[in-house]
């Protein structure tokens, strides 16, 4: 091992394949759980360690496991956070094509404009949601959005059930305290 000049210790390019080796199999599983998606989870897991692998060479990392398994984790929930907006997207662009065959103009207008409201008003509540707590998003996110059973959000965040059901509670009352409209605008759909 060597110390660069500002007494950083650099574990090096054995170190890191070490530690890629060590932790692949983990920090891949850990994405998949969260997707599903094979590939995606593939991606994170190689963005992770070029992270570890930038990150290594300007500061000392004292749980490597950890800092991996948190890097892992955010990386995957903003993949998911941006690709969800897409598929609705994606999504809006398919509605098309069915409303396209029917008839009545003004109620096709009105249905997309109220579906428009309800996912920015969703949007505008993760996202204060995301500023305000970050594992109350996690929980929200993976139980309610990706529809998740609660026992393997549980495990995945690393608390009981129990645990969850509570903060699920407090992020739901929260919402509902701050954001009653858009909250009662999405209830509705």
């Amino acid at each position: 091992m060597k110390e660069n000049d500002v007494g950083i210790e650099f574990i090096g390019r054995q170190g890191f394949d070490a530690v890629y080796e060590k932790y692949k199999n983990l920090i891949f599983q850990t994405a998949f759980l969260y997707i599903k998606e094979w590939y995606a989870a593939e991606d994170i897991m190689q963005e992770t360690f070029l992270r570890y692998y930038i990150y290594m060479e300007h500061t000392r990392v004292e749980n490597t496991k950890y800092w991996l398994l948190t890097t892992a984790k955010n990386i995957t929930l903003n993949y998911i956070r941006d690709n969800s907006r897409s598929t609705v997207l994606d999504m809006e662009d398919e509605e098309e094509g069915v409303y396209g065959s029917v008839e009545g103009g003004e109620e096709i207008f009105f249905d997309k404009l109220w579906r428009k409201e309800v996912l920015e008003a969703a949007d505008t509540i993760l996202d204060a949601l995301y500023r305000k707590n970050r594992r109350w998003y996690d929980a929200v996110t993976l139980v309610y959005c990706m529809e998740k059973p609660q026992k393997e959000v549980a495990a995945c965040m690393d608390m009981s059930l129990e645990s969850l059901q509570s903060m699920l509670y407090r992020a739901r009352n929260w919402i509902k305290k701050n954001y009653r409209e858009e909250f009662d605008h999405i209830h509705e759909a």
